[in-house]
C-alpha cells in the first residue's frame, strides 16, 4: 500500500489514514514512520515478520534513509526488533506480554478514575461527555463498516479512557497509562477486526463508566472500569490465543451492582 507520492518533498509529505483522511508531515522520515506504525498496529505487517528495506521501498514509496530512521524509531516503541546487522522484524505479541500490560492497566487506571473524580470540575464532565459521545457514535455502527470504523474505533475508544482520568492530577499517571494503551493497541485491533467483544457489550459497559462517573460516583466507577478492562482482556486472549477457564462466550467478571455503597466518591 503505497501512501506517499514519489514527488513528494522532503516538507510537507502526506500519507493517508484509516479514515480517508490526510494529513501533512514535516519530513519523509515522519511520514514513513507514520506509515509503518499504522501498519504494524492493524496487523497488515503481521507480528514476527521480518522487514526488508527493498521490500519495503517498493511498497510505501520511502527512501532507505527515511525508513531506517523511522524502524530506529519504532524500535525505541517496542513495536520494531534491531539485531544488529541482521535487520529489522516486526516485534512479536504474546500472552505473557498481554497479560503484563492489563495487569499493569488494572494497577494504575482505576485509581486514575477515582482521583479523576475526586478532582471532577466542569470541565472535566464536558471533555468526558464529549468523548463518550463521540465513541458512542462510532460504536454504534462498530462491525458494519469494518476497516475504517475499527480504526476510528480504536481513536476515540483510547480518546474516552483518556478524558476519564485526565484529572487524576498526576502527570505519571497519564504518561504510564498513555503508553500501555499504546502497547495494547495492537491486541486491541486485532480483537476488535474478529469481533472479539460484541459491540453491544462495548457500548453497555462504556455507558455504565460514563453514567457513574458523571454521577461522582467514584468506588463504583473505578469498579466497572476494572471490571471492563479485565473483561476486554479475556476475551481478547480467547480469540488470539485460545485461552481457556470460561466458556468464550462468557464475560470474564460480573459488574457490580449500583447500592447506596457506592454511591459517592473515595472518602
Amino acid at each position: 500500500m503505497d501512501l506517499t507520492s514519489e514527488n513528494a518533498t522532503e516538507a510537507g509529505s502526506e500519507t493517508g489514514t484509516a479514515t480517508g483522511t490526510k494529513r501533512e508531515y514535516a519530513t519523509r522520515t515522519e511520514a514513513a514512520y507514520a506509515c509503518l506504525r499504522e501498519e504494524i498496529l492493524e496487523g497488515a505487517l503481521e507480528p514476527g515478520e521480518k522487514l526488508l528495506l527493498e521490500k519495503l521501498r517498493a511498497r510505501y514509496g520511502f527512501g532507505a534513509s527515511s525508513l531506517r530512521e523511522a524502524l530506529s524509531k519504532l524500535s525505541s516503541e517496542r513495536l520494531v526488533r534491531m539485531t544488529g546487522q541482521r535487520g529489522y522484524w516486526v516485534e512479536s505479541i504474546s500472552q505473557a506480554e498481554h497479560q503484563d500490560i492489563t495487569d499493569m492497566r488494572l494497577f494504575i487506571e482505576p485509581e486514575a478514575l477515582l482521583r479523576s473524580i475526586d478532582n471532577e470540575n466542569a470541565d472535566w464532565a464536558e471533555g468526558v461527555t464529549e468523548a463518550f459521545t463521540r465513541l458512542n457514535r462510532v460504536e454504534q455502527r462498530l462491525h458494519d463498516q469494518q476497516g475504517a470504523a475499527n480504526a476510528e474505533w480504536e481513536q476515540e475508544n483510547r480518546a474516552f479512557h483518556l478524558a476519564l482520568i485526565g484529572n487524576c492530577g498526576s502527570h505519571w499517571m497519564l504518561h504510564f497509562v498513555a503508553m500501555l494503551s499504546e502497547h495494547s493497541e495492537r491486541y486491541r485491533r486485532q480483537a476488535v477486526a474478529r469481533r472479539a467483544v460484541p459491540k453491544e457489550v462495548l457500548i453497555s459497559e462504556h455507558r455504565a463508566i460514563y453514567d457513574a462517573a458523571m454521577n461522582r460516583q467514584g468506588r463504583l466507577a473505578a469498579e466497572l472500569l476494572r471490571v471492563h478492562i479485565a473483561n476486554s482482556a479475556h476475551s481478547l486472549a480467547v480469540t488470539l490465543f485460545g485461552q481457556t477457564g470460561q466458556d468464550d462466550g462468557d464475560r470474564a467478571a460480573t459488574p457490580p451492582r449500583r447500592s447506596g455503597n457506592h454511591s459517592g466518591t473515595r472518602r
